[in-house]
């Protein structure tokens, strides 16, 4: 995954063009909605990574409306890809925008209790769910994942307060901060991931490569 920084690579990822009429349509429905939704710069990122891996299956933990889902067809469009999210009217949202994708599954549940009875294999996984629930959701996908798969985990620098120190942060962030620095000292002991990288766009992306 290091591949990602080299100056040829980026290059070609500047080249990259995309239909902004569907991120902007996506976008205005976040905002009519008051819902939360992945940033185009972050969006950006996700596809170059997932145009590189070229998953055969993929799943989402938090798809919301479909911003996460949208990148991720935009990086590969052939990917066979299931979108959890357990909040029912983005579940709705997501049904109707992508309702004409043969290759989406849209499925209104929580990340943990999919996972507990989920039997496929996945090559990509794109998880933005409730940041306490990361360190549990990282263990039940983990024995669902083919060799060399990579998992991003969105919003993991917390603001920014994952590089503050605790006196610095503010109250309501703390338990949100001490839940990712304890994930993130975990996964480096991890001897099944292969690369870990935090990709500084938006709320941050943390990519492992695994094994």
């Amino acid at each position: 995954m290091n591949v990602l920084f080299s100056p040829t690579i980026l290059e070609e990822f500047l080249k990259i063009r995309f239909d902004d009429l569907d991120y902007t349509k996506l976008r205005d429905l976040a905002d009519k909605h008051k819902v939360p939704s992945l940033e185009e710069n972050a969006c950006v990122a996700v596809s170059n990574i997932v145009s590189i891996k070229k998953p055969k299956q993929s799943i989402e933990i938090g798809s919301g409306i479909g911003m996460s889902t949208l990148s991720i067809l935009k990086g590969y469009g052939k990917t066979e890809i299931i979108c959890i999210d357990g909040n029912l009217e983005r579940h709705l949202i997501h049904s109707e925008y992508f309702k004409s994708y043969t290759n989406v599954s849209t499925i209104q549940m929580r990340g943990e209790s999919y996972l507990a009875v989920d039997d496929k294999f996945y090559d990509f996984a794109f998880i933005d769910s409730v940041k306490r629930e990361y360190r549990s959701l990282y263990h039940k996908i983990k024995p669902r994942l083919n060799a060399n798969a990579v998992i991003i985990f969105d919003d993991i620098l917390v603001y920014g307060y994952i590089a503050c120190e605790e006196s610095e942060t503010p109250y309501k962030y703390k338990n949100n901060r001490e839940e990712m620095l304890n994930f993130l000292n975990e996964l480096k002991d991890d001897k099944d991931i292969l690369s870990m990288q935090i990709i500084p766009v938006s709320g941050g992306l943390l990519v492992l490569s695994m094994s």
